[in-house]
């Protein structure tokens, strides 16, 4: 197989160059992408534990534990320990985190709208389809390889 063929190849191409521009276009808040999705899982549903935001980041535990640290040094989260249990922890969104939200969405909208561009809504569609679909088969493959 040709590697311009090799599905892995392409998803990992465009992946690179999509975060890379997703990058830059945050470096002026000092947030990178997986930090951004973060915060926007919080301002979703502030108050989630660790094991939940990777869950819905699709990280594992050891890496929101670096990302959660990298965001309280920032004073935009909070962990908070339950009194009656240390291990019971929740993470909120503070103010600050908040409020760098509303200018980092203007530039994810902006952002989202270069990578549709030369698609019509309908075709960008489709593709986020289709991207849910092979993450789909890669999992689905993966777990009955266990």
């Amino acid at each position: 197989m040709e590697l311009a063929s090799c599905i892995n190849f392409l998803l990992y191409s465009a992946q690179n160059a999509v975060l890379g521009y997703f990058r830059e276009r945050l470096a002026q808040y000092d947030v990178t992408p997986i930090q951004y999705a973060l915060l926007k899982c919080l301002s979703t549903e502030d108050g989630q534990t660790p094991s939940q935001l990777a869950q819905a980041l699709r990280l594992d535990a050891s890496s929101i534990t670096g990302l959660l640290t990298r965001l309280e040094k920032k004073e935009l989260v909070q962990r908070v320990y339950s009194t009656e249990d240390r291990r019971s922890v929740h993470v909120h969104l503070l103010p600050a985190g908040s409020a760098l939200l509303v200018p980092i969405n203007e530039t994810i909208e902006d952002a989202n709208v270069a990578m549709a561009e030369g698609f019509s809504e309908e075709e960008f569609n489709k593709l986020k389809e289709y991207l849910l679909a092979v993450e789909h088969n890669a999992r689905t493959h993966l777990a009955e390889k266990k």
